[in-house]
């Protein structure tokens, strides 16, 4: 009786321990589980590889409320608000990158592309010069023995580059020469990036495009046809290469480009816009006629565009512009700045 007396008591002081510590687990509330930091990177780098940048600004900023020092995060940010076009926002996060990491060399490509967008040409160069010359300096740090050099040696001589190496910011350097009229600079910088990578588009691209504002359409369309058979869609390689053969006089080939691209209403139009600032008024009233006929309801650039070439063939005066090259290059960059009678974007840059 006793042992039975014992067992109830030993039973009754183990269940009165149960709901003590039942009643303590009710008083202590378990902190909410953070966000899954690893789900939400590959979250957001998903989206942003599929162009959903307002999916991966979400979720880029959900990771930067639970890690606002992560410099990579603010770094992704300052991307996608370039790409939207925010571009205040993105300068923000690009400097902000900068305050914590000095030497971000791609953070300073991408404020220097930036600035090139705003116009602000100045800045550009100041982030394209830093971030080159640092990455020179750890080439030649890194690779002291080999020292392989790129270029004129009589001019500026440049390192190798590597796998690290921020090749847009090259790229981007080698636009703003070839805007200064530096071409053969530019072309190095072009070259320079095609000896770390030969089937660089973009860099064949620029090149090709170097070498048509030089005036040296042979090389311009070699390296333009390369860029073009390198990745079939790049539509800026194949407006280049047909401002190429609008050049060489070779209005077939010319529209077989711009066709890639552009309607054919829109690719004869602005062939014809070319052959008109260059002279050739009767090339020219051909191709806005074959224009009008593409399109004939509503393609009025095109009859704007005719009626221009014809007053312009009754006018010996005007005429005789087309012989002087030099002002007809100056027309043409006015005319592929301000955009007048083209039908599709032709601008400076063509990178």
């Amino acid at each position: 009786m006793t042992e039975a007396k014992g067992t109830t008591l030993g039973r009754a002081a183990t269940f009165g321990l149960c709901l003590m510590m039942l009643a303590g687990c009710q008083t202590t509330e378990a902190p909410p589980p953070g966000p899954d930091i690893a789900q939400l990177q590959k979250q957001a780098v998903s989206a942003q590889r599929m162009g959903q940048h307002d999916t991966a600004l979400k979720f880029y900023l959900e990771i930067l409320d639970a890690e606002p020092e992560n410099m990579a995060v603010i770094y992704q940010i300052g991307q996608i608000q370039a790409q939207l076009g925010h571009y205040d926002h993105a300068i923000k996060a690009f400097h902000d990158v900068l305050r914590a990491l000095p030497d971000h060399r791609e953070a300073m490509t991408a404020l220097a592309l930036v600035h090139m967008e705003t116009g602000d040409v100045r800045e550009a160069y100041t982030y394209l010069d830093k971030a080159t010359e640092m990455d020179q300096e750890r080439l030649i740090v890194a690779d002291e023995a080999l020292k392989v050099l790129v270029g004129d040696p009589e001019s500026q001589d440049w390192h190798q580059l590597d796998a690290d190496s921020p090749i847009q910011a090259y790229l981007a350097l080698g636009i703003l020469t070839d805007l200064d009229g530096d071409y053969e600079a530019a072309q190095r910088l072009y070259r320079l990036v095609l000896e770390q990578n030969p089937t660089h588009v973009r860099a064949l691209n620029n090149l090709g495009y170097s070498y048509y504002l030089a005036g040296d359409l042979i090389r311009a369309e070699i390296f333009l046809r390369q860029a073009t058979q390198r990745q079939p869609d790049f539509t800026r390689a194949w407006t280049n290469l047909g401002l190429v053969y609008v050049r060489m006089g070779n209005s077939e080939r010319a529209f077989n480009a711009f066709k890639r691209v552009m309607p054919d209403a829109d690719a004869y139009n602005d062939i014809g816009y070319f052959a008109m600032l260059e002279g050739r008024f009767t090339e020219a009233e051909t191709l806005f006629l074959k224009a009008i006929d593409a399109s004939p309801t509503y393609f009025a650039k095109a009859q704007d565009n005719l009626r221009k070439v014809q007053q312009l063939k009754g006018s010996a005066g005007v005429a005789r512009i087309g012989a002087g090259r030099s002002d007809v290059r100056e027309a043409l960059i006015k005319a592929r700045i301000n955009q007048t009678g083209f039908a599709r974007p032709h601008d400076e840059s063509g990178q």
